[in-house]
């Protein structure tokens, strides 16, 4: 008597679709995705068209010069002198220049004006500036550590502005404390990222 053939069961493919899409779900909801990390900035608003730029002289006393060549090496350029900075120092030379704790005249002018929640205040006048050139060759991670130093360096400030002033740091102040705080010493920083500076002799 031959033996009969036995069929071999067919498999059910009918849930196949539902399971890859769970599985789809489930390493979309689980997989972390790298993401672009940029700097904040507020930028100012546009000039009305019928306004004309007009020429802003600034005090050398008053601007910072920080220039970052193609070696990735930081300095200061002020009054025809090149004075080279790590990066390790930059925040607390960016703090004494924001702040001018001690009257230096070779650092930003002072002046007493009206702070809101403060009254009248001596503190820096709001036309002083931290100005960030680099070079095209500049590598964008030194870029973005130098700009790094320099909000932390803001940040000291107004936490120092703010112990001083209320007796607490910046972080535990109400909104309009903090306000007052960066009204009194704003954020300046002019940024010029692609310049072509001269080579270093």
């Amino acid at each position: 008597m031959a033996k009969k053939k036995r069929k071999t069961p067919g498999i059910n493919g009918s849930s196949s679709a539902d399971i890859a899409f769970m599985l789809l779900i489930f390493f979309l909801i689980t997989t972390s995705m790298d993401t672009d990390k940029g700097l904040k900035r507020r930028l100012p608003p546009l000039a009305p068209k019928q306004q004309k730029d007009q020429p802003v002289e600034i005090r050398d006393r008053n601007i910072m010069r920080l220039l970052v060549n193609r070696a990735d090496e930081i300095v200061i350029s002020k009054q025809n002198q090149v004075i080279p900075v790590s990066l390790d120092k930059l925040k607390d030379v960016a703090v004494e220049f924001i702040l001018n704790p001690n009257d230096d005249p070779n650092l930003p002018e002072k002046e007493v004006r009206e702070i809101p929640g403060l009254g009248m205040q001596r503190v820096v006048i709001p036309g002083y500036a931290i100005s960030l050139k680099s070079e095209i060759e500049t590598s964008y991670q030194m870029f973005v550590s130098v700009q790094n130093e320099l909000i932390r360096a803001y940040n000291e400030a107004w936490d120092t502005y703010a112990k001083q002033k209320f007796g607490k740091g910046f972080n535990d102040l109400t909104v309009s404390q903090q306000k007052s705080v960066t009204e009194a010493y704003p954020m300046h920083i002019s940024e010029m990222p692609l310049s072509n500076l001269e080579k270093k002799k």
